[in-house]
């Protein structure tokens, strides 16, 4: 089977010398990531929060 050459833009080349030359960038990255994305939950917290949030529910919707 042969294989072939998938195609590369020169911005993804300018990217992957990039990265290759400054591998801090890349550590930045996901640093930022866990800043944002990855932060402890604390579960009292969401139920207070959600119950908060939350409206009262009626027997009758037509009220």
């Amino acid at each position: 089977m042969m294989k072939t050459k998938r195609y590369v833009s020169e911005f993804e080349q300018f990217m992957d010398g990039f990265l290759r030359q400054h591998p801090e960038v890349g550590r930045d990255q996901q640093l930022g990531w866990r800043i944002w994305w990855e932060r402890p939950v604390s579960m009292r917290q969401v139920d207070s929060e959600s119950a908060a949030n939350s409206a009262t529910r009626r027997s009758y919707y037509y009220d």
